[in-house]
């Protein structure tokens, strides 16, 4: 199987949809002979559930690790440019040549399910055996693994971690995993294992207690950001140690948040190498957080918020990152199930003006329909086609801030080469 042929398989899996459940991808993992790989003594996983942020602490989680001198993996949904980085290795995203290989192994497992009563095999439950195969095939030591859809029912949910990470709790993808606070908190609850210590961010006070009773429900000690883990001026303090200075490397408001999570569950679970924590919080990188290029003589932020929380955390870093006076041209658009009006709320103040371009992508919003919804909210806005045009039409003198989606992130670093 060739790498181009790996991807028209996996990308044809989209037509089966989306299914949250775990019957199917544990018959999955039994079928294809994978069960010492999702967790033991020679793997061991930091699981990361949350509605934002856990992306970059899963990022902070594996650089921290491989900063140690551990054989890592990771695993990031979604991706932004590639869908390799989905499935990484030491940092480095998988070959085209390994996926093709791992693809051409697991295909013949996959498509035997169509004639059982599980039914077939989605692109995501596919996606995260790869990275099961892979890991094993690379004897991989640790895997950061990043949830894909809230964590109860999500395929990566099989696994066995060392630790797990709930970062927040906002309201995202209501329509699936339900419409209040507290339903959310415990669908992303469902990560944590009877006896594994769960880190928990910062969040209200009732998801919070949701996440904490069922913690306890499930004899699983559980560590909050603010009470038992502490961050003062980039010193972490946590029940298994103090790590002085903690300075992440990605932008944010969050990140410092965010990164002191990550160290704190790999401390839970017996990492002590703190020079490791600290390189690792001051190394790691992901595309599509705070991102910032120069093009054509101007500055584009590119970050790949798409939820209110998301959107309030990002103008708040825009302030920090420039000034409270400065405004940015909008390039966007969002996917549906997210709440336009509500997304775009947090920023209408800095934005002088907004370009609504297309997403390529199966359940992207109409360029036309978003860009109306802009101008009921007093954005001057308009739909363009092309996206190298609406970026070039741009003054050079504003900033370009382009959000709301990570696929259309990753249209944009195409677009711009």
């Amino acid at each position: 199987m060739t790498y181009t042929e790996a991807l028209a398989y996996i990308s044809g899996l989209e037509t089966r949809g989306w299914r949250l459940g775990l019957d199917r991808m544990a018959a999955f993992v039994r079928s294809a002979g994978l069960e010492s790989a999702i967790g033991g003594p020679n793997r061991k996983f930091v699981h990361i559930a949350g509605t934002n942020g856990k992306g970059s602490t899963t990022a902070f989680a594996e650089a921290m690790l491989r900063a140690a001198g551990y054989r890592t993996g990771a695993f990031f949904s979604p991706f932004v440019v590639d869908i390799r980085e989905r499935v990484q290795f030491g940092g480095e995203l998988i070959s085209r040549e390994d996926l093709a290989a791992v693809t051409a192994e697991l295909q013949p497992i996959a498509e035997a399910f169509t004639e059982t009563e599980f039914g077939g095999i989605s692109e995501f439950e596919f996606k995260t055996a790869v990275g099961f195969q892979y890991w094993e095939k690379m004897q991989a030591e640790w895997v950061a693994l990043e949830v894909g859809l809230g964590g109860r029912l999500d395929s990566t949910n099989v696994v066995q971690p060392a630790a797990t990470i709930i970062v927040s709790i906002g309201l995202d993808h209501t329509h699936i995993l339900g419409d209040t606070i507290e339903k959310i908190a415990a669908e992303k609850a469902g990560i944590i294992k009877p006896g594994i210590p769960v880190i928990v961010g910062v969040m209200s006070p009732s998801a919070r207690d949701v996440i904490l009773e069922i913690a306890r429900e499930r004899g699983a000690p559980a560590f909050c950001f603010g009470e038992e883990i502490r961050l003062n001026d980039g010193a972490l303090e946590c029940p298994w140690g103090t790590v002085a200075g903690l300075r992440p490397s990605l932008p944010g408001v969050h990140q410092p948040h965010n990164a002191a999570l990550a160290a704190a569950a790999l401390m839970s679970a017996g990492v002590n190498d703190l020079r490791a924590i600290r390189a690792g919080a001051e190394t790691a990188w992901l595309p599509g957080r705070f991102h910032r290029v120069e093009f054509e003589g101007r500055t584009i932020i590119l970050d790949g918020a798409h939820n209110p929380d998301a959107a309030s955390a990002l103008a708040e870093t825009l302030r920090r990152e420039f000034s409270p006076e400065t405004r940015f041209h909008l390039i966007t658009n969002m996917l549906t199930g997210h709440d336009v009006p509500a997304f775009y709320q947090p920023l209408t103040e800095q934005i002088e003006n907004a370009t609504v371009v297309p997403i390529d992508f199966f359940r992207a919003r109409s360029p036309e329909d978003v860009a109306q919804e802009l101008v009921q909210l007093g954005i001057a806005a308009q739909a363009q086609t092309d996206i190298l045009a609406a970026i070039l039409a741009t003054r050079k003198e504003l900033p370009v801030l382009v959000t709301g989606s990570n696929y259309l992130v990753g249209a944009v670093l195409l677009a711009l080469g």
